[in-house]
Order: structure tokens, then sequence, then C-alpha cells
């Protein structure tokens, strides 16, 4: 087509399906560190999906949506646990868990193989589904070396396929020992947005609880979306409960969790919060001063157990 013919098209607008930055045709990651929750607000967004219901500070979307929930690793009394404390049987949600298709079909679900995209295309397409959760990468891709972007080419155009086919697709997936998404950047080239999870609970603290931060803003949102920070807890029968309110940290604040996290090197810092590496170094200057970090600007440590009780009480004390 022309340039024309295209300003001349009448090309739909996609739905949006929660708040302004989840739209149909999208894809999107998750991810965190182990243990923070990523599978509690993953399990969460089906909920809202599928009813069009909102869901913390997010806004409902324009119209219901069914949902199709691949869960290749939690154990299914865990899953069904979940998916009745978040009611999610209300909604427009299906389970394609990794137990149910062993025991039915004695393999392990592996989207690294040709022939299970195949299916899981067919499956979806046949059904109707508009939205495809993938609970987690690591554990639905056996075999793939992570690092290797030639490797995992063939998954990546195959969730192009299913962009292409108006699927959203939102895959789960965890954080390196640097805190970035796990594995190599190319997979992130054609993605709308990335979802990083920051672990948050205190200790004692029951539940999860983490914030929510855009390491890759929604394309669909036209602006930065703010940092959330949510709570999830169950109550004796089971129910559960989503707490969700403005984070109250500061990107300066956010700099030195990512050193507590264990980020070592002002680059990696850059990249995941999206800074020049001149206000990272700035920073690095600054909290190294303050003694809120350990180490040196070539290498970023947090405060040792004594340093840290130092700073607590004083070095006079």
């Amino acid at each position: 087509m022309s340039a024309t013919d295209l300003e001349k098209m009448q090309v739909p607008k996609r739905t949006r399906l929660l708040d302004c930055w989840l739209c149909a045709a999208d894809l999107g990651y998750i991810f965190a560190p182990r243990g923070v929750g990523k599978t509690w607000l993953a399990m969460a967004l089906p909920a809202a999906i599928s009813q069009c219901n909102p869901i913390g500070a997010w806004q409902a979307g324009e119209q219901t949506c069914s949902v199709l929930y691949v869960d290749g690793e939690m154990p299914l009394e865990l899953t069904q646990y979940r998916s009745r404390a978040l009611a999610l049987g209300a909604g427009d949600v299906t389970y394609l868990h990794h137990e149910t298709v062993f025991d039915t079909l004695e393999t392990s679900l592996n989207i690294a193989r040709a022939d299970h995209r195949e299916a899981l295309t067919v499956l979806i397409v046949e059904k109707g589904f508009q939205c495809l959760i993938l609970d987690n990468l690591s554990a639905l891709a056996s075999g793939v070396d992570e690092n290797k972007g030639n490797e995992y080419e063939p998954i990546g155009q195959w969730l192009l396929e299913l962009r292409r086919r108006k699927i959203a697709v939102i895959v789960i997936h965890h954080a390196g020992r640097n805190g970035l998404m796990r594995g190599h950047s190319k997979r992130e080239d054609a993605c709308s947005w990335i979802l990083e999870l920051r672990d948050a609970k205190s200790e004692g603290e029951p539940g999860a609880k983490f914030i929510s931060h855009f390491a890759k803003p929604s394309r669909n949102a036209g602006e930065s979306m703010p940092d959330l920070l949510w709570h999830f807890t169950t109550d004796d029968t089971g129910h559960a409960s989503i707490l969700c309110e403005p984070a109250q940290t500061t990107e300066y604040e956010q700099f030195i969790q990512h050193v507590l996290d264990g980020v070592e090197h002002q680059k990696d810092i850059a990249e995941m919060m999206g800074k020049h590496k001149g206000t990272i170094c700035k920073w690095a200057g600054k909290a190294l001063k303050e003694g809120r970090i350990s180490g040196s600007k070539n290498k970023l440590l947090p405060l040792t157990t004594t340093e840290y009780r130092i700073r607590q009480r004083g070095p006079d004390e």
C-alpha cells in the first residue's frame, strides 16, 4: 500500500483490556525475582480482564475478554487455591495446567517444540481465546538457552504470530542476579511493555507485597504509568484481599534499592531505570557519601551488617 492508501485506510482501534496500558494484540512481560509474588498478580489479571473489572489502581477495560492461562510450574493444588481465592471462576478463564497435560498425554508442555506451539495456536483459535498468559517462560520453554537470542527466535516469531491474530500475550519470567529480566535482551524488542515487580515486604509481613514498575513503558499509555505498591493477603476462609496504593519511592530510592538487591554496576542500573549513566553516577556518589551503600562507584554494594549498625546508631556510640 502507498502512504496515501494507508492514510485513508479505516484501521479499527484496538480494544483496551485493562486501563490504558494493556490492549488487544499486546505482547508484554512481567518479571521479578523468585518469591516476590508475580504469580499472584499474573492470576489476578485474568480475573479483571475476563470480567471487565478494575484491579488496584488500574481501571477496567472496554469489554470482557476470554483468557487462557497456561501454568507450567505451580502445583495444581496451589493453582486451585489461588483461583478460588481470586474468584476466577466468575470470569471467562480457562486453565491449561502442566500436571493435567502430563496426566492426560504423558508429556510435558514445551513451547520450544514446534508441534506444541502449533497445538496451542489451534486451541487458542478454535476456542476463541483473546488473551494468553504463559506462566512462566523458564518452565514452559525447556531446552532453550536463555542467553542465546537465536535459540529464542522461533518462540519470538510464534508470539508475534499470536499478536497478528489479535491475541494479547502476557509472559511471566524471572529476574536474573543483576536484577534485569533474565536472558537475552532480543525478546524485549517486539514487546509492548515490560512490568517489573520489586519486593517490598518487611520481615514477618503476611502474603505478597511488591512495587510494580514499568521497566519498559507501555506503547499504549502515551505517558509514564506510576509505580504502585501491592499487597496480596488471604483470610482464614481463603479469600484474597488486594490492597493497592501509589508507591512512595523516589527514583533515588529506587536506585538504592537496586543496589540492595545486588545490582553492582552503574550501567546495569541505568538500563533498568532508563536513566542516563551520568545521573546514576551522581546518585552513586551521593549514596556512598551518605553511607547508604558500600563499595565504590565501580562496584556498588549493600552495607555490611557492621556498617548498617554503625549507620543506625552513629559512629560515636
